[in-house]
């Protein structure tokens, strides 16, 4: 189990070996969940007919909710570590969070076929959409000193988390119970990876030197990422025939992206900081669907 962030450990074990054991399990665990889902959409009775299924198009707009939280381990544990007592050989945790809104617009292919006479359908689509959100966030710094000035501290970096591009595979499996046919419209569940490009940039500014820092000794920088962050999806939704081969689609839906992790090695003191970005959206998606025949 980790620390909690702000918590100051002697350690002789390094903590970001548990990490990555969580992390895989974690992403795993996910995985299984999706492969859960498709294989209940294969076991659905009724053959699929390819004769009576479609080819499908169309644009949604997401209003999603996007949350980030960055995670670092000032390792000072290193035998090399310039950092003095009592910080030396502890590691110091720290975590921020912080979310916000965003929007963007996507594009996708895909194809729907009935499952016989079950009133069943299943779909699958390939999609890429383009995103507009950054999250702004702060650490809050952990340390003895007011001022984190003193080597082997966390500082209080400022950071900003921006989604830029993703791109998924989706299935669903879906049905019109009742007065939905007569409608001509449809509920599904859906489930689907993604893969998403973000740039996560970091700002410090902090102490260096063993023996501590006045105001005119702190390092500052910027330190900026391209991650790829795989993800799942899960949700659900609604679709409604417009006529003309047309329809709209809502859909609501939850995606949480497996972590990223790094170091920062700062071996001119001897202090490494692993750090891990978590990060995920909840929200709406509404378009409009070309249903082929």
């Amino acid at each position: 189990m980790t620390p909690p962030a702000g918590t100051i450990i002697d350690a002789q074990a390094k903590w970001p070996r548990g990490a990555d054991a969580m992390l895989i399990r974690r992403c795993l665990g996910m995985g299984g969940g999706l492969a859960f889902f498709l294989l209940a959409a294969l076991l659905v009775p009724g053959p699929a007919s390819a004769q009576d299924g479609g080819f499908r198009a169309g644009v949604l707009v997401p209003m999603e909710r996007v949350k980030a939280t960055l995670s670092k381990t000032v390792d000072n544990t290193a035998p090399n570590t310039l950092v003095p007592p009592p910080r030396r050989g502890t590691l110091v945790m720290d975590e921020g969070s912080a979310d916000t809104w965003g929007s963007g617009v996507g594009a996708f292919l895909g194809y729907r076929a009935p499952l016989g006479g079950s009133g069943f359908h299943m779909g699958a689509r390939v999609d890429a959409a383009l995103h507009f959100a950054a999250v702004d966030g702060q650490l809050a710094g952990v340390g003895d000193s007011p001022g984190r000035n003193q080597l082997g501290e966390s500082w209080p970096d400022q950071w900003t988390f921006e989604r830029k591009r993703s791109f998924g595979l989706t299935m669903e499996i879906g049905g019109s119970p009742g007065a939905l046919a007569s409608m001509d419209a449809t509920v599904f569940l859906l489930g689907g990876i993604r893969l998403a490009q973000v740039e996560l940039t970091n700002r410090f500014n902090g102490c260096m030197l063993p023996a501590g820092c006045g105001p005119s000794d702190f390092v500052s920088g910027t330190d900026a990422r391209d991650l790829n962050h795989q993800a799942f999806t899960f949700g659900l939704g609604l679709e409604k025939g417009l006529g003309e081969g047309l329809a709209l689609r809502v859909e609501a839906s939850h995606t949480p992206y497996c972590d990223e992790q790094w170091t920062a090695q700062f071996s001119e003191v001897g202090v490494t900081v692993p750090t891990v970005l978590d990060a995920g959206e909840t929200g709406l998606k509404v378009g409009v669907v070309w249903r082929g025949r």
